[in-house]
């Protein structure tokens, strides 16, 4: 049935990121997960077993958490992720969508994500995934410097996984991270990812956190994130295919509109559209804050949480952006990037740094 309006499940986003292990098997100079930050500042606490995840996804499921990303570190070196993911497949949630004009309900099993570097997917893997319809995401951070990047791996052997995908009729995604060290081969890596066989992209800029801290001069400058943005558009064009660039952008550095192939959002969706529950159940309100809110047992409690009300009222827009007349649709970029580098949430994103309105 067709409906004009409903309440929503609960105060929670629709999308779940579930960081299943500390552990990962590469050591990514990119990397923003805060527990890898040299400065030692985000503490590992233990894990939770098989049958405590499980008890999350059947939380979050009742509250109307219907898509479930299940990443890491590496997702695949956590013991029992298969019969994790097995027990979020078959669990059923509300989902809620517009159609003709209104709201439809469905119940059905969420909707599952698979976030890998690659490296620990095997044709096991690949099966499980088609099985379950699990949509997977494999990261390709550059050509010639994937080891650079990565510290591990062969960019052959995670281009023969896309070719086995494929061979599975599997829809893959392709994850490129972008720095100032691989912008320069960035259609080459698209164009050999969709060659072999990967049927969307999904774009991120480097973003500092976690061991990216390290590597703050791989960060890219406003004129190289446009860059970054043309030459994707332009592989996108020539493969026929569409992406996404993951995380937001400030406005003026780039008009969505000016893109057919690459969706661009100027807007935060931490706490608005996802949320992340950590290795050890803290609820964050993004993969790359630093900041711990509720375990996820007490997770009714986070609607009321001052750093949780930061984002959901967006109280956060940098001054220097308050005169802004594209302030209305934009965020000021990443805001969660500009807590790390700038020490606030209302801080400049790292791309505005210095900047005044007017600037750009």
């Amino acid at each position: 049935m067709i409906v004009k309006s409903r309440l929503a499940p609960s105060f929670l986003p629709a999308t779940g990121v579930l960081e299943m292990t500390y552990r990962c098997n590469h050591r990514c100079g990119f990397c923003s997960c805060p527990w890898f930050a040299a400065s030692g500042g985000y503490a590992q606490r233990g894990e939770l077993s098989v049958r405590e995840w499980q008890a999350v996804i059947d939380r979050l499921t009742r509250m109307g958490v219907c898509n479930l990303a299940f990443t890491g570190g590496e997702a695949l070196l956590k013991e029992g992720l298969f019969e994790i993911m097995r027990h979020a497949a078959r669990s059923t949630v509300e989902h809620i969508e517009t159609r003709e004009g209104g709201l439809v309900s469905e119940f059905k099993a969420p909707n599952l994500y698979l976030l890998s570097n690659g490296t620990a997917v095997t044709q096991a893997v690949l099966e499980f995934c088609r099985e379950l319809g699990v949509q997977l995401s494999m990261s390709l951070p550059g050509l010639a410097t994937l080891r650079e990047h990565t510290g591990i791996g062969d960019p052959d052997d995670i281009l023969g996984k896309f070719r086995a995908a494929q061979a599975l009729g599997m829809k893959t995604v392709v994850n490129i991270t972008v720095t100032k060290r691989n912008l320069p081969e960035l259609y080459q890596t698209i164009a050999a990812a969709f060659l072999a066989g990967a049927h969307q992209l999904l774009l991120n800029r480097f973003l500092p956190g976690g061991r990216g801290m390290e590597h703050r001069d791989w960060v890219l400058d406003a004129a190289e994130v446009r860059e970054m943005l043309a030459v994707a558009e332009e592989a996108l064009a020539d493969a026929g295919r569409f992406g996404s660039v993951g995380t937001e952008l400030p406005r003026c550095i780039a008009d969505p509109a000016k893109y057919q192939r690459l969706t661009i959002g100027t807007r935060c969706s931490a706490a608005l559209g996802f949320f992340v529950v950590g290795p050890s159940g803290l609820v964050r309100v993004c993969n790359h804050s630093p900041v711990d809110l509720v375990h996820v047992a007490e997770i009714e409690t986070l609607k009321t949480h001052p750093y949780w009300r930061r984002f959901t009222q967006r109280d956060y827009l940098p001054k220097q952006c308050g005169g802004c007349a594209l302030a209305t649709e934009c965020d000021g970029g990443c805001r969660e990037a500009a807590h790390i580098v700038g020490g606030a949430v209302d801080a400049p994103d790292p791309l505005l740094a210095g900047c005044e309105v007017g600037e750009r």
